[in-house]
């Protein structure tokens, strides 16, 4: 009965101490939409263009005060293409937003960059003759970010979802 409780506490120390500092400071993105346009690009095909950020609130759960903290950040998104046989390419977005100080308990808040997505459709009746898609619809498939203090040691994260981690390489 010793034994097991001894291991048990050991495990309880182990996975303490190696993940310690990753949850000093919280990341909660919400995505919001800038503009979206609607257009004809023939006789036969429609397009739908529309802007997105994500508004970034990071609070630190730090009980001191976190000085110079850097907010990195990757968006990925599936490009596809109107009468394309295949998958869209993953592309990435990438930027940083650099806080002097954080206080406990007191979010603050930036906008990432923005991220144009479109969706592009034949109308109805028409198609491609090599079997190509008929509608082709961009979408976000990852959102990454990371947080590092003053030394460049991370101190926070936030996957969606958390394959995205084994799918995508972290680009600086």
């Amino acid at each position: 009965m010793k034994n097991h409780l001894a291991l048990a506490l050991a495990a309880l120390v182990i996975s303490t101490t190696c993940c310690k500092g990753l949850d000093d400071i919280t990341i909660a993105p919400t995505r919001k939409k800038l503009e979206e346009e609607k257009a004809r690009t023939g006789s036969s095909k429609s397009a739908k263009s529309r802007q997105i950020v994500y508004t970034v609130k990071v609070t630190s759960r730090s009980f001191k005060e976190l000085q110079n903290v850097t907010v990195k950040y990757n968006i990925y998104y599936e490009d596809n293409e109107l009468g394309s046989k295949s998958d869209g390419d993953v592309k990435t977005i990438a930027g940083s937003q650099s806080f002097p100080s954080l206080l406990n308990n007191k979010p603050v808040e930036f906008d990432t960059k923005s991220v144009e997505l479109t969706t592009a459709a034949l109308d109805g009746g028409w198609y491609f003759t090599n079997g190509g898609k008929s509608i082709a619809k961009d979408k976000v498939v990852g959102l990454w970010f990371r947080a590092y203090d003053a030394e460049g040691k991370q101190i926070g994260e936030y996957v969606n979802p958390s394959t995205v981690t084994k799918k995508q390489k972290w680009k600086e």
